[in-house]
């Protein structure tokens, strides 16, 4: 089976989107693969069109009108195939168009699947019309986040095929004929077996470890989580991911601390999850992020719960994370906002050694189940070749 893939989420290491597509699509080889996209991409076997500005629009991008550049493209250029990418697609002529929603490249890709005349399937991660992003420039104008939402909606209705990362995205998005979860797939590493039992060297820190985005909204909370154990040589917070939009002289605190640990590929990083005695995962309380909360789901859960270690998930109650969590008993829950409560909550996991083997036994069920990258994968799998076979007469 032959997939065009096109977003401007590019499937390599880097954020929880990108590695779970590159985990789909990159790291099996399920289908044969073309990967059309904005972001950076090397395979040597896999077939690449790289998406790339034009000169003009590339140097404005380097000016005080970066902004209008962004939105420019999210309102004009989004509405046309990339040039070039229409005879290309024709020679790989692929069995559907996959793309992962976003407020560029999907639109091209609804377009493109009409022209080529193939199913499109559409992957609901994040709603980025009301998005976190690292560059204030990124961000759309208000006036624009209506008119980028009914595209997202159009996108649904219009996809033979689609797959939400969370219930939550499914409610949001409503009815569809062809519609299902796919949560952000783990590493394809087994599930620790059995869970490790809680034994702490005697003296040593509590150590518990947060992996991901670590700027805007979840940085401000890392940040006061962090004050908070300033003092505290009984336990130890460390952060993993993309660096922290944090003053310098704070960042610069917390790099020679250990606070901050910098990026880590995820072979890499698979280590620093080992010696953690607990995972920390955050979403955002600020009204303004309550959609994508409400929607989005977060990598790093599943790939917390496959090293059975205790997990607390610190977010407001209708985010996904947290009802999946309260769904499965699979975690601790802060629904708070204020630090104080997640560090009661670290205080009791460091002294009750029942809870935390009770948790991490939690963690390991739900990678075993609800979080199995084999079971995560085959829904992916299954559902875009019994969407195929219909088109090529099998």
């Amino acid at each position: 089976m032959k997939v065009l893939y096109l977003s401007w989420i590019a499937p390599v290491e880097g954020s929880g989107a990108t590695l779970a597509m590159r985990r789909h699509f990159v790291e099996r080889e399920d289908f044969e693969m073309m990967v059309a996209t904005s972001g950076r991409f090397e395979h040597p076997t896999i077939r690449h069109f790289p998406i790339s500005r034009t000169v003009s629009l590339q140097r404005l991008s380097n000016t005080r009108l970066c902004r209008a550049v962004r939105n420019y493209e999210m309102l004009v250029k989004a509405r046309k195939i990339p040039q070039g990418l229409l005879e290309a697609a024709r020679d790989f002529r692929p069995d559907c168009v996959f793309t992962v929603a976003d407020l560029t490249l999907s639109e091209a890709a609804r377009r493109l699947a009409m022209k080529l005349q193939v199913p499109l399937v559409s992957n609901f991660q994040d709603w980025w019309p009301r998005g976190q992003f690292y560059y204030p420039h990124e961000r759309p104008y208000p006036r624009l986040v209506g008119g980028l939402e009914e595209r997202f909606r159009r996108l649904h209705r219009d996809s033979d095929l689609v797959f939400c990362t969370s219930e939550g995205m499914q409610e949001f998005l409503g009815s569809h004929p062809n519609s299902h979860v796919l949560y952000p797939i783990p590493a394809r590493s087994a599930p620790q077996l059995p869970p490790r039992p809680t034994t702490r060297e005697s003296g040593k820190p509590f150590r518990i470890l947060y992996t991901g985005t670590a700027f805007g909204t979840y940085g401000r909370l890392l940040r006061e989580l962090a004050g908070k154990l300033r003092d505290r040589v009984d336990i130890e917070l460390r952060i993993y991911g993309a660096k922290p939009d944090w003053p310098t002289d704070v960042l610069r605190d917390a790099e020679a601390s250990g606070l901050y640990q910098g990026f880590l590929p995820f072979n890499q990083l698979e280590s620093e999850l080992e010696g953690a005695d607990a995972f920390l995962a955050v979403m955002s309380f600020e009204k303004e992020m309550e959609v994508m909360m409400r929607t989005s789901f977060t990598t790093k859960f599943l790939d917390y719960a496959a090293k059975g270690r205790p997990i607390i998930v610190w977010g407001p109650d209708y985010c996904s994370p947290v009802r999946l969590a309260r769904r499965e008993e699979a975690a601790i829950t802060v629904c708070d906002a204020d630090a104080s409560k997640v560090i009661n909550e670290i205080d009791t996991l460091k002294t009750d050694c029942e809870l935390s083997n009770r948790l991490a036994i939690a963690a390991h069920r739900l990678a075993l189940t609800v979080f199995d990258p084999a079971q995560i994968h085959d829904t992916l799998r299954t559902n875009l070749l019994n969407l195929v076979s219909p088109y090529s007469g099998d």
